[in-house]
């Protein structure tokens, strides 16, 4: 009985959280406690309801909410969602390894629920190897297009 409640109060957190992320993504809005510094920072994932008319709670509109609080506020509400989704039994981890393998069978998992031991991530390990890869890799670059010539250095 615990567990359905649970799941329920993390479905309907995840759900907030996606609506927060639809503001920040596209509109660039989010709401913050205007106070105490640390909990300013914070404030923007503890608010979940509408300003008051006499609140120290102010709305901001700027680009850094598109860039910085919108993808995080996306991956929250997919963590809250999918942990919630499994807990009642439906497929979230399932549902999200479809939608991110574009329903290709022949790929494995990116992540793997068991009730017992909990998640998984293989993705992190085989990613990690190309990003790792990405990162380290000169640039190729034209002798035209270099700031400094060669001998210059």
């Amino acid at each position: 009985m615990t567990s359905i409640i649970l799941a329920s109060v993390l479905i309907v957190v995840g759900l907030s959280f996606t609506y927060k992320a639809v503001l920040a993504i596209f509109w660039g809005r989010t709401v913050y406690w205007h106070g105490f510094l640390p909990i300013t920072l914070i404030s923007p994932f503890l608010i979940h309801l509408p300003p008051g008319k006499n609140s120290l709670i102010k709305t901001a509109q700027c680009w850094w909410v598109h860039v910085i609080l919108g993808p995080i506020f996306f991956f929250v509400a997919m963590a809250l969602l999918v942990t919630g989704t499994d807990t009642l039994g439906l497929p979230g981890a399932e549902t999200v390894n479809y939608i991110m393998t574009f329903g290709r069978t022949n790929v494995p998992a990116a992540i793997v629920y068991d009730k017992h031991t909990g998640y998984k991530f293989p993705i992190v390990g085989r990613a990690g190897k190309t990003i790792f890869k990405l990162l380290t890799n000169p640039v190729p670059e034209k002798e035209e297009d270099k700031m400094v010539p060669q001998g210059a250095r």
